[in-house]
């Protein structure tokens, strides 16, 4: 039996420090593999913030599938980390299922429990989203606007949705702090 594919999937809200996270990861474990689903969308499409009437999402969650299916039945001893938003328990179960028919051999949630004022900090920093107070003088700039109370919204229903996570079908469940220091990943 050749080594094991971990894959270990950041878990956490819209400004929870995901991909910021992983890029830290990433530079001080230049081995990781990490496969972005926003980075996909921005490559194509120059925006995370798609249409939800087109097409666009199920085009990258193709391409993200497809990605994630090379990676992991090319080679074994593969450490993959996977930035990919799943809000409720189905989507991640479903996610851990597909993992594991694409060759995941062990799949780990790295679960963000960042504060709600850093979430709500890190938030309004992601690039192609401001206020809906400033609507009026940043029209026609491409942004999306969102309420002043969409952070703290986002982290209410997150943190409901992921009450379950620990039966979601992962092999472990690592509560991470954005906001501290990194952990290893083997």
């Amino acid at each position: 039996m050749g080594e094991a594919n971990t894959v270990y999937v950041l878990i956490g809200q819209r400004g929870s420090g995901k991909t910021y996270y992983g890029q830290r990861l990433k530079d001080n474990q230049p081995e990781l593999s990490i496969v972005s689903r926003d980075e996909i969308l921005m490559r194509i499409f120059g925006s995370v913030y798609l249409s939800p009437y087109s097409r666009d999402h199920e085009l990258a969650r193709k391409i993200t599938s497809r990605l994630l299916r090379r990676k992991l039945s090319i080679r074994t001893g593969v450490v993959l980390v996977l930035d990919l938003w799943v809000g409720d328990s189905p989507a991640r179960k479903n996610l851990v299922d597909k993992l594991r028919e694409f060759g995941a051999t062990r799949v780990v949630a790295l679960y963000f429990v960042t504060r709600l004022e850093m979430v709500n900090q890190w938030f309004w920093l992601k690039p192609g989203i401001a206020k809906m107070s400033e609507m009026k003088m940043r029209k026609g700039e491409g942004l999306r606007f969102f309420s002043e109370s969409a952070p703290a919204n986002d982290y209410e229903i997150f943190h409901k949705n992921a009450s379950q996570i620990d039966s979601d079908g992962f092999d472990e469940v690592i509560r991470v702090d954005p906001e501290k220091d990194l952990i290893f990943l083997t």
